[in-house]
């Protein structure tokens, strides 16, 4: 038994202290996730709801007091770390870091031991360092952290390769995930279209070096258990396929893709062991590939999905099974619909049945960290390469809103209060001071302002509801209520207004909500806030960001049901922090128009302490309907757009 007060000496102990921290984590999320799915009359879900909130924050104090005394007391005061200490930490970080809930936890401790096995001039600890640090960065925000993370593999790598004869068993099985990860970067480019031969060239090139490291790897295997399942580099090439077309690559490049895919097939495909996902995948991806090479026409290809797509939507419904292979055969099939329907200008039909069953798959997952991973970076490239061929507007609409919002029940729930509040305050402001929003949808006068308040009312409302979606890529950063989130956490998380702008800019049909989502965490005076780069006073729609700014603020401050990591503030206090804020913080227009206007006070102040249930309550609702029935019906659930009907009688 160990007897330290701060940390431990051996690599059992780490692993049995961040085992039972996951476990506390996973636990919380799991609870989370099965409450949205129950089927429980409204008082009685929103109080179970309430309670959920009380354990998470009662996780939260334990936790924090944990990660204090066992983690922070060494990554805070650098001093007192110790080869007894940080050696089995960082061995256990670097075995299980695909299993650890907090990431951002993850990444304090490697920053922090990076500069210590640097200066006991130990490579192979500043691997395992650099390698934890580039998958907790990829986990967290694979898209705007993917450069750190391509530094950090380059790193690793250099010494794995430099040092691989001296590594132990462990490290070299486990050193391959730092392939995995670069694959995984140059991959996420080829799906956002941004493509070179030279591109394809390293990934050739990483494909030759994985391939070498596993075979050395399994070469003197002796049932260890870390080699149970080791990165599929055959399939990561191959995957390649889907993304690029005949004429994008050199015939090397597509020989080399093509033998990857067809030893996939041959290795792995007769197997019947393996689930119809899995055979789904690899078989889509070889097609591909003798796409490239000439040797399947593209109509060939449409005709094979067509009989893919009748038994694979079966099995993924009817089994109602969320796994890394089921998720890999969706995407595969939604790229290559991409690729070869879409841009080829072919069979639209069996390209919006596709985009259909990816829509409703990858927005009725459970949540856990890694899970969260892959359907977030796989959601951002579909939302920036594949939505901007949807030409219905409300179609569009609903469907960025079912894989961004409605992944994240917290966001989903604050986006509707938002949405309701914004549209309480505009109608005060045409009201009271409509002169504010002339020039906004083609009005010139007060008078049309208010001819056209139905108008306005409807645009606030679904900017409101856009303003987080950013939120995507960071789902497990979102979820993280549980402990005090770090530095890096806190960097991701001021990473979606950019997500959000970077989405709807692409998106013809929304785009006019750019700025909304842009500049929504920006003072009035553009002054402080993020993202720094973007000028909200400069902005068209500042009136609308402006009043979503205000009911941004009122809705998390005033959260009594959901906001485990903080308390819960009176409306009047929040209010005077408004005041305090006017002119600088907040619009000092809007300040004096909430102010002068008691009765509208009193609605917001109603709404917020008791029409909170009713807006979580209906969330929930929504949500489990898309993850149980995951078909069409699910439009007729139109609650999301009650409110802008109900304010037009106003």
């Amino acid at each position: 038994m160990e007897k330290l007060t701060h940390g431990f000496c051996t690599r059992e102990g780490w692993t049995r202290l961040f085992t039972d921290y996951n476990m506390v984590i996973s636990d919380l999320n799991e609870a989370s996730y099965g409450l949205i799915q129950s089927d429980l009359p409204a008082e009685e879900w929103v109080e179970r709801y309430r309670n959920h909130s009380a354990c998470v924050r009662e996780a939260f104090v334990k936790n924090e007091e944990m990660l204090d005394q066992h983690v922070r007391w060494f990554t805070r005061q650098p001093g007192h770390w110790t080869r007894d200490i940080a050696d089995p930490l960082i061995c256990s970080l670097f075995r299980y870091i695909t299993r650890v809930q907090d990431l951002g936890t993850a990444y304090e401790i490697a920053e922090s031991l990076i500069d210590f096995y640097k200066e006991a001039g130990n490579d192979i600890g500043l691997m395992k360092c650099y390698t934890v640090r580039a998958m907790s960065c990829a986990m967290l925000d694979s898209i705007h952290l993917g450069e750190e993370v391509w530094k950090d593999c380059a790193a690793a790598r250099g010494i794995y390769e430099r040092r691989f004869k001296e590594l132990s068993p462990e490290e070299k099985s486990m050193g391959l995930s730092i392939y995995d990860l670069q694959f995984d970067h140059m991959t996420t480019r080829l799906k956002l279209g941004r493509i070179a031969k030279e591109q394809i060239d390293l990934l050739v090139s990483c494909h030759r070096a994985a391939v070498k490291a596993v075979k050395e790897t399994m070469a003197v295997d002796q049932g260890y258990p870390f080699n149970s399942v080791l990165p599929d580099f055959d399939y990561q090439l191959g995957y390649t396929a889907l993304c690029i077309s005949p004429g994008q690559c050199s015939a090397g490049q597509a020989a080399a893709i093509y033998g990857a895919a067809r030893r996939q097939m041959r290795e792995n495909g007769a197997n019947l062991e393996h689930s119809d996902s899995y055979r789904i995948r690899n078989r889509l991806i070889c097609l591909m590939a003798e796409r490239l090479m000439g040797l399947c026409s593209d109509e060939a290809v449409l005709t094979e999905m067509y009989g893919m797509m009748e038994d694979f939507a079966e099995e993924l419904f009817e089994g109602g099974t969320f796994n890394q292979r089921s998720i890999e055969a969706v995407e595969a099939m939604q790229l290559a619909a991409e690729n070869v329907a879409c841009r080829g200008g072919r069979d639209r039909e069996l390209y919006d049945d596709i985009q259909s069953l990816f829509i409703s798959y990858l927005s009725s997952r459970p949540y856990t960290t890694f899970i969260d991973y892959i359907c977030g970076s796989q959601n951002y490239c579909y939302i920036l390469s594949a939505m901007p061929h949807t030409n219905n507007r409300r179609d569009l609409l609903h469907s960025l809103l079912r894989l961004t919002m409605f992944r994240q029940v917290q966001t989903a729930m604050h986006s509707i209060m938002v949405a309701k509040l914004a549209v309480e305050i505009l109608n005060a402001v045409i009201e009271r001071r409509p002169a504010l929003l002339a020039g906004q949808l083609g009005t010139l006068s007060a008078e049309e302002v208010a001819e056209k308040r139905n108008e306005l009312v409807q645009y606030i409302y679904y900017g409101a509801l856009l303003h987080d979606i950013g939120k995507v890529l960071c789902s497990s950063v979102i979820n993280a209520q549980s402990h005090r989130l770090g530095d890096l956490e806190f960097r991701v998380l001021r990473y979606h207004p950019v997500t959000g702008g970077e989405m709807l800019e692409n998106l013809k049909g929304l785009s006019e909500f750019r700025d909304i989502a842009l500049g929504h965490q920006k003072s009035f005076d553009g002054r402080s806030g993020y993202p720094p780069e973007f000028d909200n006073t400069a902005s068209p729609q500042k009136i609308f960001i402006d009043i979503i700014t205000i009911c941004d603020s009122l809705d998390a401050a005033t959260d009594h049901l959901g906001r485990n990591y903080t308390t819960a503030k009176e409306f009047d206090t929040v209010m005077g922090e408004l005041r305090a804020g006017s002119g600088s913080r907040y619009s000092d227009v809007l300040v004096d128009l909430l102010n002068e206007d008691q009765n509208l006070q009193g609605r917001l102040k109603s709404f917020l302490k008791d029409g909170r249930r009713d807006v979580y309550f209906h969330v929930h609702e929504y949500i489990m309907s898309e993850s149980v029935a995951c078909q069409e019906a699910v439009r007729t659930h139109n609650w999301l757009f009650d409110l802008t009907l109900a304010s037009q009688d106003k």
